[in-house]
């Protein structure tokens, strides 16, 4: 293959600056350290002026991006603490420009470490950006000069950063603070209500006393003074103070310049205004913190702490004051906790024994998979104290204190039927009963060897680690040994009592026998089975209860048994005021028009009467009228339910003789001890006289049989 040839390169003069790269866009860089320079003459030279610079350099408009979004941003903080600079060190490190422009270098940066300006170059110097100021372009990418302006570009940086570490913070600002701290203003906000006299000589040529302190300023003052008034006549509630005063004021005016006095300064701050009227008031933690300040009765505070009494004329009585720093402040004048600290508390919480209805039955035990990046989330049950009732709730805090929540009475109620329909599939059935007891002896048999073989495996273990001792020499592997082998007896203790536990239920299965007329009671007597008794049934049977949200008005309610099936309900038409879903009504019109039987549409919503369905369909596809045209069997009246029907008594015969195979594995696994032989005989701790039935040889009172 021949070879390829190519153009010679020119020389390049080493000395030589490397043109400007117009081609490629640039980027203007603005900083201002406080919102208060913004708008001033620097703000003019870091974006107008500079615009206008690399414009008559070459750049076209379009390939000149402002970056301005560092106003108020203090040129001491890191790259990526600041959004301006994080976005400018983007687009070096992708190399989207290839100029970068500012003011001046303490423009970039004021960093005393001098960490984040290396990083800053070493970025333009990889991506071959250059960085223009108006008396200087560096080029860090430079062959022979790269190093030189790095060096330069470090000590213009330098420079900046001890200006502001000895000019400003040590001489200015430390200056200031002397100021500050001996009761002088020194240009914070002035707090409404004052004005600061700045005065330095009287009208009669003497030294002013009170020269930069605060001054009542009438404007305000009889304002503010009604502010505190508002909040001792809301008796201490601050939430209906500040709300009365966004309604209804008194609202600050607007201050006019004649309004001040000559020599006097005060500052127009508040900006926020009422929804309602318009009116000048301050924010809801603006007002609150107006009732804690100690400068309205005169006091002087430095870096949080009081270090002036009596400083300037107060314009809040003391007693007024009080009333409301007491009310809000859990400290003290000296940071210390307040005494007198009495909170306005607008809640008062009711006993739980006023609440009409009873706690749920299955609090605490309902979970849900709503919220996918919390599975298996555990449901709250909280009171509603408008609805008056208790309720399952699912929140996401701190985003959403409700995403949806279920009346507990729905869900319990369901919950019982699921419950009810186990018992009796458990006692009725004489095969599953059967396969119940063989399916205990089963598992005691299986425990036994599993618990044996783990001890035989331990015991190895023990073994191990004392053939393993006359190998180790070194002190720290003998002690590890040592904890080892302490621990596998630790181990070794616990199984074997296991191991006697299960042994010691070897009648496991013939207390099971002797609760089997215990659960027909239960059964045959179930609403007057208490909740409690009803709870320890269902965790004895079930794992836990799944809640799912299918649209607004209907959630799937999920019994999760211990033998690994599961039952289901909806609550659709369950809840009092329930409104249609669009699926429903469709059913409901494809059933009437369909000429579908009356007793199998009083089955689709066994919770309506006949005569309610014809009003719905009336409702909604009659314009007003009945279904005129419907020809199916109806042979109930118009207030029959799906309850009422002989079809639904059949069903319940059927369901009575024909039990769902049901598996019973949940009577034997975890807890592992028999379900009822600890805990049947408490289930009916009712006294003569109760409202359930009793057993008559028992004197009133169940007791499981000897």
């Amino acid at each position: 293959m021949p070879r390829t040839l190519k153009r010679p390169e020119q020389p390049i003069d080493p000395y030589k600056l490397q043109p400007l790269p117009v081609g490629r866009p640039a980027a203007v860089y603005y900083r201002q350290s406080s919102e208060g320079q913004i708008g001033n003459i620097s703000t003019t030279l870091q974006t107008v002026d500079m615009i206008e610079h690399l414009l008559r350099q070459g750049w076209v408009r379009e390939n000149v991006f402002m970056i301005d979004m560092d106003a108020g941003v203090s040129g001491t903080k890191k790259i990526r603490e600041r959004k301006g600079m994080s976005t400018l060190y983007d687009l070096i490190e992708t190399g989207q420009i290839g100029l970068v422009a500012a003011q001046d270098v303490d423009r970039f940066f004021r960093d005393v470490t001098m960490i984040e300006t290396n990083i800053f170059i070493d970025a333009c110097k990889r991506n071959n950006v250059q960085v223009m100021t108006p008396m200087m372009i560096f080029d860090f990418a430079h062959q022979i000069m790269g190093s030189s302006h790095m060096k330069m570009f470090r000590e213009e940086a330098q420079r900046a950063a001890d200006y502001l570490q000895y000019q400003i913070r040590g001489r200015l600002v430390a200056a200031r603070h002397r100021r500050s701290a001996s009761g002088m203003w020194t240009g914070r906000k002035i707090l409404p209500g004052f004005m600061m006299d700045g005065r330095s000589h009287l009208p009669n040529g003497a030294l002013n006393p009170d020269y930069r302190k605060y001054k009542r300023f009438e404007l305000y003052a009889d304002v503010m003074l009604r502010y505190f008034d508002l909040f001792r006549e809301n008796d201490g509630n601050f939430s209906a103070t500040w709300k009365q005063i966004d309604r209804n004021g008194p609202y600050l005016p607007d201050i006019q310049k004649e309004a001040i006095p000559e020599g006097f300064q005060v500052t127009d701050h508040l900006e926020r205004r009422s929804p309602f009227t318009g009116g000048l008031t301050p924010s809801q933690d603006g007002l609150r913190n107006m009732l804690v300040n100690v400068a309205y009765i005169g006091h002087w505070i430095h870096k949080g702490a009081i270090v002036q009494f009596n400083n300037h004329e107060g314009i809040i009585p003391l007693d007024l004051f009080m009333y409301a720093y007491n009310r809000l402040s859990p400290v003290d004048f000296y940071g210390e906790p307040n005494p007198q600290y009495v909170p306005y508390r607008p809640w008062v919480r009711h006993d739980k024994d006023e609440r009409e209805e009873p706690k749920p039955t299955y609090a605490y035990l309902a979970y849900t998979d709503d919220l996918p990046e919390y599975p298996h989330r555990r449901l709250t049950c909280s009171w509603g104290t408008e609805a008056r009732h208790y309720k399952y709730q699912l929140a996401e805090y701190p985003y959403r204190s409700n995403v949806w929540n279920i009346k507990a009475s729905i869900v319990d109620g369901l919950v019982d039927e699921m419950l009810l329909e186990r018992l009796h599939a458990t006692t009725i059935d004489e095969t599953l009963w059967q396969a119940a007891l063989a399916s205990l002896e089963n598992v005691d048999q299986a425990d036994v060897r599993r618990v044996q073989a783990a001890i035989r495996q331990t015991e190895q273990t023990k073994d191990n680690i004392i053939a393993s001792l006359g190998l180790l020499t070194h002190p720290e592997m003998v002690a590890r040994a040592q904890a080892r082998y302490e621990a596998a007896e630790h181990e070794l203790e616990g199984l074997r009592a296991e191991l006697n536990h299960i042994q010691a239920n070897e009648h496991k299965s013939r207390s099971l026998v002797e609760a089997r007329p215990v659960l027909e009671i239960i059964i045959n007597r179930w609403d007057d089975v208490p909740r409690e008794e009803k709870r320890d049934l269902f965790e004895q049977f079930a794992r836990y209860i799944k809640i799912s949200k299918v649209t607004r008005h209907t959630k799937q309610i999920t019994v999760s048994w211990r033998d690994g099936s599961t039952s289901e309900r909806s609550t659709t038409h369950k809840s009092t005021g329930y409104f249609w879903d669009d699926d429903d009504l469709t059913k409901l019109r494809e059933m009437i028009d369909n000429n579908v039987d009356q007793w199998e549409i009083l089955r689709a919503f066994p919770d309506y009467t006949w005569r309610s369905l014809q009003e719905r369909y009336a409702y909604k596809f009659g314009n007003g009228r009945y279904p005129e045209n419907y020809t199916g069997k109806k042979p109930y009246n118009r207030n029959a339910r799906w309850g009422d029907t002989a079809e639904y008594q059949v069903e319940q015969l059927t369901f009575s003789t024909d039990v769902p195979q049901l598996a019973l594995n949940s009577l034997s696994t975890d807890p592992p001890r028999p379900i009822f032989c600890a805990g049947y005989g408490r289930f009916w701790r009712l006294q003569s006289g109760s409202p359930a039935a009793t057993d008559g040889a028992s004197g009133g009172r169940l007791h499981p049989p000897r």
